[in-house]
């Protein structure tokens, strides 16, 4: 699944004291972790590293881990003060990145060089086709690799804290400011999808509560599912909200393609029904964002019409798979430029030419005929049927004391409810 140019995976770690993990010791958990992942055979040490900043190479990335005896400023930190559900999270936030005294810095990045921090002078000097070499007009620009990275840094940090404890963590990929037990229960799973994204939340009323009118945006979705989601306002709780948002993106996931423009989804069981829309964001031509829209939640006082024309029922993940192929020939809905059947991991699926490129496929959607317009309501109704299956198949296949281990399951528990 493509996604949006993702320069970089970081994650800003502060401490309370500075107690930094030896370099030796810090260098090989790198290098095995590097090897596990994938990188590459053998990772090189870079010149810059010292007793307690280890810095590497490892197949074409560079993975660097700063430990800092001082304070990080407060700037990079504003964004995810200002907002309600960081202080929904982390009631004390601001008290705890007013009071640090030390941090460490994780970076993993593609290229031997990051070439915006030389001066002028050292640029004349390399030459643009030497900086061409050492730092590639590249970044993490699908799910998989971005993915790879983000792993990498969540276990280099779970690593440090457990060496030097965190007062907090700063997730820069979505701008999440989380103290260190959120943390740890956010990655224990090895899902980071709620580390991964950070609600925005808003209110025409000018107010956030029970009763009123709640919209979100997921800052970081873009590098989850390929765009931006936004839940259009609605009177419903924000659990809900996110559970429906956790919903959506496992059935993504499964597909390895967004679900299409103008479909809709449901949860079996469960009496509401979301629509599903495509559309740009203003101000930004290279990024596009899902909007989704409850037409139907009677619990909420949200009536409509929902009627699916035919039902179809999936039994497994590898059928949801086939039917997204199948809906790239039958409705060109495909909205990702390289669609699941034609992922790096997978050279068995068809040529490039089996389906229209993603902006101009999702254009080919928007005209669809009415049949081909059931069509893809019944496809919603199986794929809804297999979620709501595979999350309670999951729950009553462990001991009730664990925990659940379905997205769903997480987001319920997350939020407080069972």
């Amino acid at each position: 699944m493509h996604i949006p140019a993702l320069n970089r995976v970081e994650c800003a770690i502060l401490h309370d004291e500075f107690n930094p993990l030896d370099g030796t010791i810090l260098f090989q958990k790198i290098e095995k972790l590097a090897i596990d992942l994938g990188y590459a055979a053998e990772v090189q040490l870079m010149i810059t590293s010292t007793g307690k900043d280890i810095h590497v190479h490892a197949g074409g990335h560079r993975i660097l881990v700063s430990q800092n005896d001082t304070p990080l400023g407060p700037d990079g930190f504003q964004s995810a003060l200002t907002t309600p559900y960081t202080g929904f999270v982390f009631p004390d936030a601001r008290e705890v990145v007013a009071r640090h005294k030390a941090n460490t810095f994780i970076t993993i990045a593609k290229g031997i060089l990051d070439t915006q921090f030389l001066s002028e002078k050292m640029r004349e000097i390399c030459g643009d086709d030497a900086l061409a070499q050492m730092l590639p007009d590249e970044s993490f620009c699908t799910l998989e690799e971005a993915d790879r990275a983000r792993t990498l840094c969540a276990e280099l940090t779970k690593l440090l804290i457990g060496h030097n404890p965190a007062s907090a963590l700063h997730w820069c990929v979505s701008d999440n400011l989380v103290p260190q037990p959120l943390f740890e229960r956010l990655t224990q799973d090895e899902d980071l999808t709620f580390l991964n994204i950070r609600p925005f939340l808003t209110s025409s009323s000018g107010q956030l509560g029970e009763g009123r009118p709640l919209g979100m945006f997921l800052h970081g979705s873009q590098w989850v599912i390929g765009k931006m989601i936004e839940f259009e306002e609605a009177p419903v709780p924000f659990s809900w909200m996110m559970e429906v948002v956790t919903n959506f993106i496992k059935m993504c996931q499964i597909r390895g393609s967004i679900l299409p423009d103008r479909n809709i989804f449901s949860t079996e069981g469960e009496d509401w029904t979301v629509a599903v829309f495509h559309e740009k964001i203003d101000g930004h031509t290279a990024w596009e964002k899902v909007r989704l829209q409850v037409i139907n939640a009677p619990q909420f006082g949200i009536h409509g019409d929902t009627t699916a024309k035919r039902s179809l029922k999936y039994d497994n993940e590898q059928d949801i798979r086939a039917r997204a192929e199948e809906e790239q020939h039958e409705v060109h809905a495909a909205n990702d430029p390289q669609p699941f059947h034609r992922r790096p991991d997978d050279p068995s699926g068809p040529s490039r030419q089996a389906s229209p490129p993603g902006r101009a496929a999702a254009g080919a959607n928007d005209c669809a005929p009415e049949p081909l317009r059931r069509a893809n309501r019944q496809d919603m109704q199986a794929l809804r049927e297999f979620a709501k299956r595979a999350s309670t198949q999951s729950q009553a296949a462990a001991d009730p004391a664990r925990k659940p281990n379905s997205l769903l399951a997480k987001a319920r528990r997350l939020l407080g409810r069972q």
